[in-house]
């Protein structure tokens, strides 16, 4: 007898009619047209008035740069929802190659950036060389219910395309299921999220791998467990971002 899972389930529901698209958003949606938040440093994609005109939009703390491929709003967000919401893990391969290669092209862009204004032609921005990925870690119990890390296979896909490695540091402690006293002191001290035991180093620079970035709080709080443990530069890598 065939074992039945929710996953498969939601599976077989991942068709655009169904979900109301005429089709499913693919990187190449994207289009050409390319513009630059000037306050959190996400690209966005397509038309619309300028991220950086729009009020509270900021970079979340401890992260020096935010790159993504579009808003949460558009063809990006959509792909987000979908990766997350229905274990589209064939989308989760498309768009975080796609993530992985905007990499490439946001490191680049940064580094002649750097050499226009004097930097030594590395902008303050840019990492020195390829950073290493680390996935934002979700819930483990939603986790298990979705049948898919949406971001650790985001960062595997990226790592993939842009060639920088990518390494699984964090663990994530779920405030609703530290019942004892120990744990709660351990969130406590480390925050939301905290080194994986028996990692000795950590490397300098890190991008951190996400679907969406909206109030910047996750991507905040993993960056200060990263840089307590040594990083020097962090970035927030996600497939859209929500300007507020």
């Amino acid at each position: 007898m065939p074992r039945f899972s929710l996953p498969d389930a939601l599976r077989a529901w991942i068709d655009p009619d169904i979900l109301g698209l005429t089709e499913l958003p693919l990187p190449r949606a994207l289009g050409t047209s390319v513009g630059h938040c000037t306050v959190c440093g996400a690209w966005t994609n397509g038309g619309g008035s300028d991220p950086a005109s729009r009020d509270g939009c900021e970079l979340p703390e401890g992260v020096d740069a935010v790159i993504s491929l579009g808003d949460y709003d558009g063809p990006a967000g959509q792909a987000a929802r979908l990766i997350k919401g229905t274990c589209w893990a064939d989308g989760a391969w498309w768009w975080g190659r796609a993530l992985g290669e905007r990499l490439i092209a946001w490191s680049a862009c940064e580094r002649n950036a750097g050499a226009e204004i004097g930097c030594g032609g590395v902008s303050a921005y840019a990492p020195m060389k390829g950073a290493v990925l680390v996935p934002v870690p979700g819930d483990p119990w939603r986790t298990l219910v979705r049948g898919i890390d949406h971001a650790g296979a985001l960062t595997r896909a990226a790592s993939t395309a842009c060639g920088w490695p990518s390494r699984s540091l964090l663990v994530r402690h779920d405030r609703v299921r530290q019942a004892s006293r120990r744990a709660q002191q351990r969130r406590s001290l480390h925050g939301r999220f905290a080194l994986r035991s028996k990692i000795m180093t950590v490397p300098e620079q890190v991008v951190l791998v996400d679907d969406v970035c909206t109030t910047g709080s996750t991507g905040a709080d993993c960056a200060h467990a990263i840089r307590r443990a040594g990083a020097s530069w962090v970035a927030l890598g996600v497939l859209a971002r929500a300007h507020r």
